[in-house]
């Protein structure tokens, strides 16, 4: 009788959990934000370019840094995000340098021949931020904006 009895209560016990999770189940699977998440989104020819360079820039040999793209629509201009070690201004030029020079050279004409856009220095920005080391958050080094590198006022008062 008590090995029935254990095997009745876990059976029971099985059913209850069953019961609960049938119960809340509808409420995990529903999003919060499904309206917003079926809002329409019009695709622009800066969110296609900006794509196209961050998928680029991840096939790229010789660009380790990780770089995230974004076309933003506020300031209309592509954005890239560069997240590296270089700690020195110097550095981080020389790494965004090389992001500049495949922009040229392979972003430059798909714009182009795509989208009938002529790519200039003022569409695009690219900053560089150093990771931060272990636990610690990534900081900006510099910036290349309108083809004219700015450094933070941060690092200017160090230096």
């Amino acid at each position: 009788m008590n090995r029935r009895t254990r095997r009745a209560s876990l059976v029971l016990s099985c059913l209850l959990a069953l019961g609960i999770v049938a119960a809340i189940a509808p409420y995990l699977a529903r999003a919060n934000n499904s309206k917003q998440l079926s809002t329409p989104y019009p695709y622009l020819a800066g969110d296609d370019i900006a794509h196209r360079m961050g998928f680029l820039f991840r096939v790229t040999a010789g660009l380790a840094p990780a770089a995230l793209v974004d076309y933003d629509r506020k300031a209309k201009t592509i954005v890239v995000e560069i997240i590296g070690s270089a700690e020195k201004t110097d550095g981080a030029k020389r790494e965004i340098e090389a992001f500049t020079a495949t922009i040229k050279d392979r972003i430059v004409p798909y714009a182009k021949e795509r989208h009938g856009i002529t790519l200039e220095d003022r569409d695009v920005t690219l900053i560089y931020f150093n990771d931060g080391g272990e636990g610690a958050s990534p900081y900006e080094i510099v910036r290349r904006q309108e083809g004219k590198y700015v450094t933070p006022a941060r690092e200017s008062s160090e230096n």
